[in-house]
């Protein structure tokens, strides 16, 4: 993982007992990206083949976007350079919120100057993650780096009135989606997608009127990490169509035809990290045997499926019951000290009267003596 001159040429003197670094990555950079960047470039989601939520994952980043961080010049890397854009430029991060803080944006800024180091003078960089990571997964080979489209072919797509933008500045990696115009998406729609097969990686087709019929179509966009079919009309038949793709990691089919055979069919997908199956036919079981199949897959049925539902309670009902024996046995406990109670207090009324009577028969008046007989008849 570590093999990238441009990081490693400051890790070398982060390793120096010496170095004293004005800016520290882990406990000044690090917070910013988790609290800024994760929604979209975190351990749960990366869109643009981008996370940020640790070093491991921000070298892979360096490896898939070659400008992303360039050590010693922050206004070539574009992990600051976009920062720093226009409010309404619409590729200025982070994405649909506030810009950051000046002093944030600073701080970014002379921590790239300063060399991008991802580790700290005493903490050197330790093999393992900042988090626990996920098992590895087998047979996912990396996708290799996509050639530029054709104007020709960004033409003949954006004819179909699709919106078609690079994952970031300079990216040949594309995302297509139909914002304006989901209902004239048809099936002929995404065969006009074919002449961009070699760069789409992203792809939103929700809420449009395709059908199984797309399948083979789909098929051709072989770089796809990233496909958003949800409440259309697709099946198991389209799912059939997926399965050889190497990169998809993210498929949503919420509100769609599928069932268990699209579960089965997709273990062969080794790159898939997310599945979205609320409101299909999908069972419970099927899903879960699919994401014990797929090391790192998280397959989401949607809160209210009756399988969720039933784990959720079952989960709940086995707390409630945990606490009912804990409140049993603390009220049985409160039942012995309240007898223990009482019983002490009786005892100690009881003795109470009788330190009381005693100290009255002491303290009454001592009653004069009466006189002698003898001393009576003589006075």
């Amino acid at each position: 993982m570590r093999s990238l001159p441009v990081l490693f040429a400051s890790l070398a003197l982060a390793s120096t007992a010496s170095t004293s670094l004005a800016v520290d990555f882990n406990t000044e950079i690090a917070p910013i990206f988790a609290a800024h960047c994760a929604g979209c470039h975190g351990a749960d989601k990366g869109l643009g083949r981008l996370r940020l939520h640790s070093p491991e994952a921000i070298e892979q980043g360096m490896k898939d976007h070659s400008d992303l961080l360039i050590a010693k010049d922050p206004d070539k890397s574009e992990l600051y350079a976009r920062l720093v854009l226009p409010k309404d430029d619409s590729k200025r991060m982070p994405k649909g919120a506030d810009p950051l803080s000046e002093k944030d944006v600073n701080l970014i800024k002379q921590w790239i100057a300063e060399g991008g180091t991802l580790v700290t003078a005493d903490a050197p960089a330790a093999e393992a993650p900042m988090e626990e990571a996920a098992p590895a997964k087998k047979d996912v080979p990396e996708r290799p780096k996509l050639e530029a489209a054709s104007p020709e072919a960004m033409k003949a797509v954006e004819a179909t009135g699709a919106l078609v933008i690079p994952l970031y500045s300079g990216s040949n990696e594309l995302r297509v989606s139909f914002p304006s115009s989901r209902e004239q998406v048809t099936d002929e729609t995404v065969a006009a997608l074919v002449p961009l097969a070699g760069q789409i990686v992203e792809l939103d087709l929700s809420g449009t009127k395709i059908t199984d019929a797309c399948g083979e179509s789909l098929k051709q966009l072989v770089n796809l990490d990233t496909l958003h079919l949800e409440k259309t009309g697709v099946g198991d038949a389209t799912v059939s169509w997926l399965v050889e793709m190497p990169y998809l990691a993210y498929l949503n089919l919420h509100s769609t035809k599928v069932t268990d055979a699209s579960l089965e069919a997709l273990k062969s997908v080794a790159a898939l990290e997310k599945l979205y199956l609320w409101q299909t036919a999908a069972s419970y079981d099927a899903a879960k045997a699919l994401e014990k199949h797929t090391p790192g897959l998280e397959v989401n049925l949607g809160w209210d499926h009756p399988g969720v539902v039933r784990e959720r309670l079952t989960e709940e009902l086995a707390r409630v019951e945990a606490e009912n024996a804990a409140a049993a046995t603390a009220l049985e406990e409160a039942k012995k000290a309240m007898e223990s109670a009482e019983a002490t207090q009786k005892a100690s009324a009881d003795r109470l009267g009788e330190i009381k009577k005693q100290l009255e028969e002491l303290n009454k008046p001592a009653e004069e003596a009466k006189p002698a007989e003898g001393e009576q008849k003589e006075a």
